[in-house]
């Protein structure tokens, strides 16, 4: 399956984002890019948010740590693959890319 377009972009900005929650940001596009995540991640629940947030906060690569949530939760990785395209779709909609 291929990736969408904005994909890394996203992911980058999701990467920055959970690991900088306190809204570091050194331009108008970090802030931008900030607010498009926390504004996609709102729109998830608690649970869903911490496995998000957990996917890009880890140091491993997206699928490692899709492995390992899916392991951790008992959930199977298509879910949860499932839940990181619906996010990185939302982070690219609140940043105008769709």
């Amino acid at each position: 399956m291929s990736r969408a377009f904005y994909s890394e972009f996203v992911s980058h900005c999701l990467r920055f984002y959970a690991r900088y929650e306190d809204r570091i940001y050194n331009s108008e596009a970090e802030k931008h890019n900030w607010i498009a995540c926390h504004m996609a991640l709102k729109s998830f629940t608690k649970a869903e948010r911490k496995k998000l947030l957990t996917i890009y906060k880890e140091g491993d690569t997206i699928s490692d740590n899709v492995y390992q949530v899916s392991k951790k939760s008992g959930v199977h990785q298509d879910v949860i693959w499932g839940l990181v395209r619906e996010c990185e779709k939302r982070v690219a909609k609140y940043r105008g890319l769709l």
